[in-house]
């Protein structure tokens, strides 16, 4: 499976069915007429009267940018909820000229942008998940993926046309974008998954995927316990020699050995992926959290944890970082030295 960013994958997904008919024309027709109110200052003071009058949210309306789908969400969504303001404005002979009336979305257009935003909006939960600096989220990737597919991109009877159509679209252009046809169970996605507690059973699986998954797990947990062996063995320095006692793991593994249960007695000598898939421990805030505090009771998997939960599933940390600092340093900062800089933006960044 190839190795992508997710919010780009899952931007050609969905620019791709939204290029679809008739949502394409709901969606030039929306343009339209958001870019009317832009233009006009009597249209846009006009509506803020009539969202006086109407008891309806101040909002000013959102031009959409044709490279990003999720402003043409919001652009969708907030002509939705400035429905019958916007619908006033266009029809008061005082306000709007005759030949600009032809601008109001149509009855089709309303009940297809309600359609569109109504399956768009939990791909904009997705990417919003996906793209937190502060949260590992590759394991979380092709769970979520396939959860979307199953759960809500399935058609019902009750959907419309349009509905029908774009849930179509978008599951051929998931399939088709991350492979989900295809042998998935020893991507890194999978592995990070079954490393992760919240993922780890693997439901969405049949028990001979899953067994192929686990399997390739424990490979890359051997793998990398061999290889660290003789760097432990030489290169490492034991806090004894180094004259620095560290209490706190002394006592974490004395209060380990008290509380240890008679399944654990003997851990080196049972598969360790047998009993992390057993555990039954809740995780609170993340795998990186859990296996922080159970690193100890699988050494092994805990490597491999650490290889596969630093890959973020999007570049959108990184390009934020950038972001950020074109703000902080620019013609008026000039001078910044580097060290500040970099506080500057970590301090952007939490």
């Amino acid at each position: 499976m190839r190795r992508a960013s997710v919010v780009r994958g899952t931007r050609y997904s969905i620019n791709a069915a939204l290029k679809t008919d008739p949502i394409c024309r709901c969606i030039a027709a929306a343009r339209r007429l958001v870019g009317h109110f832009k233009k006009s200052t009597k249209a846009t003071t006009a509506l803020t009267h009539k969202q006086k009058q109407q008891n309806v949210a101040e909002h000013k309306l959102i031009q959409d940018v044709s490279t990003r789908w999720n402003s043409t969400y919001f652009m969708l969504e907030r002509l939705l909820e400035q429905r019958w303001p916007v619908t006033a404005v266009l029809s008061d002979p005082e306000i709007t000229k005759h030949s600009e009336r032809g601008l109001d979305l149509t009855t089709a257009h309303w009940l297809t942008a309600d359609d569109t935003v109504a399956v768009l909006k939990p791909m904009i939960t997705l990417t919003e998940l996906l793209s937190q600096d502060l949260n590992a989220s590759l394991s979380a990737t092709l769970p979520m993926l396939i959860n979307m597919k199953r759960r809500h991109l399935v058609l019902r009877n009750e959907d419309s046309p349009t509905t029908k159509a774009l849930k179509t679209e978008l599951a051929k252009e998931i399939d088709t974008r991350w492979q989900l046809t295809e042998n998935i169970t020893t991507s890194i996605y999978i592995q990070a998954a079954v490393l992760d507690p919240r993922f780890k059973s693997l439901s969405f699986f049949d028990q001979h995927e899953r067994e192929d998954a686990y399997s390739t797990v424990s490979d890359l947990a051997e793998s990398l316990s061999t290889e660290a062996a003789p760097e432990s063995d030489h290169d490492s320095i034991s806090p004894a020699e180094e004259g620095e006692p560290e209490p706190k793991k002394e006592k974490q593994a004395e209060i380990s050995m008290l509380m240890a249960i008679d399944e654990e007695e003997h851990a080196e000598e049972k598969d360790e992926l047998k009993m992390y898939l057993a555990d039954k421990t809740k995780v609170h805030s993340g795998p990186l959290a859990w296996w922080q505090k159970n690193e100890h009771r699988y050494p092994k998997l805990a490597k491999a944890a650490k290889r596969l939960h630093c890959i973020p599933s999007t570049s959108t940390p990184s390009e934020r970082i950038f972001s950020k600092a074109g703000f902080i340093v620019n013609k008026s900062r000039s001078s910044l030295l580097p060290n500040n800089v970099d506080k500057l933006c970590s301090s952007h960044i939490i």
